[in-house]
């Protein structure tokens, strides 16, 4: 058991003290994720993929914070966002309590894209007011984007369908880990042009700007088997990027543009 809200403090105090110094910081999302979807995607993702490197690293993983930096999901009903500066001064804040109890590094792992800003300016506020607490905030597109890439692929997937938003890729993941939220009947496909352009002006003008309907993939091709293997590969990932951080003599080194 290493879901920190589930432990009893003196649990929490002898994991720490038997060498559990190490927090995991899930950070989700509630925003729209195309019609078939719940808002709660990236919230899910990022508690699956927090929980599984846990299982391979001696560390605890905090409650998801369910709430992100999502404005660019305007227009869609549901959206709660939160401006970058109180996302990041939340994650500080949590930082320092975490600290007065024993905890040594933090890795915050983001499954929503938009909180890149909010994680930029955690990050310059946690080496300059925490300088004792090894940091990991890393870019998952950029540490994982090749395994995924290799995973869609070797099922003839391209990587217009993974998408960037509640395309294949999402899907497939959510298929594995909430199937009774996902509704196939209603998915549809979205903007499947350039994943680079469709990025920059998604970033620009909101998603609405590349599709109605919020969707930026074809989540039609999703599988539930693939699903658990983007999430294996993430994982993977994850585990070799703490691993050399944390051993090759540079714990704080990372992106904070996940």
């Amino acid at each position: 058991m290493k879901r920190l809200a589930q432990l009893t403090w003196p649990r929490v105090a002898r994991a720490v003290a038997d060498g559990a110094t190490t927090v995991i910081l899930p950070l989700g999302a509630t925003e729209q994720h195309g019609p078939h979807l719940p808002l709660g995607t990236d919230t899910v993702r990022a508690e699956a993929l927090a929980e599984r490197l846990a299982e391979r690293w001696p560390a605890l993983v905090a409650p998801a914070l369910p709430i992100g930096c999502s404005d660019e999901h305007g227009g869609f009903a549901g959206l709660l966002s939160l401006e970058a500066e109180t996302l990041a001064a939340v994650i500080v804040d949590c930082a320092r309590r975490m600290v007065a109890w024993g905890v040594r590094c933090l890795v915050v792992l983001s499954a929503h894209g938009g909180n890149g800003r909010a994680l930029a300016l955690a990050e310059a506020r946690l080496r300059q007011e925490l300088p004792e607490l090894a940091v990991w905030i890393p870019d998952a597109g950029t540490l994982c984007g090749v395994a995924v890439r290799e995973v869609a692929a070797a099922d003839g997937v391209s990587i217009e369908a993974v998408g960037l938003h509640a395309g294949e890729g999402e899907t497939s993941e959510l298929l594995h880990l909430a199937p009774e939220q996902v509704r196939m009947d209603r998915a549809i496909s979205g903007y499947t042009g350039d994943m680079a352009e469709g990025l920059t002006r998604l970033v620009a003008a909101g998603t609405q700007a590349l599709n109605a309907d919020g969707v930026v993939g074809d989540p039609r091709l999703a599988d539930a088997a693939r699903g658990e293997r983007y999430l294996t590969a993430q994982t993977a990932c994850y585990e070799a990027g703490l691993t050399e951080r944390l051993t090759a003599g540079h714990p704080t080194a990372g992106s904070a543009g996940a």
